[in-house]
């Protein structure tokens, strides 16, 4: 269980630069909003604070 707090974060990190760049890809009007593309831009931003805050109460 050494390693799972660094994990969290690498994975909570992880989701928020996917969660950025696909906002960018939103913005910049590459593809338009779709249902699957807004529930994944949403589940990245539930997760990437979900994975930090674990990684911080698994200390």
């Amino acid at each position: 269980m050494k390693g799972t707090p660094l994990y969290l974060r690498w994975l909570g990190l992880l989701c928020a630069v996917m969660a950025v760049f696909c906002l960018g890809v939103f913005l910049i009007g590459y593809k338009d909003l779709s249902f699957g593309r807004v529930a994944t831009f949403l589940a990245l931003c539930v997760a990437s604070p979900v994975c930090f805050w674990l990684s911080k109460r698994l200390k």
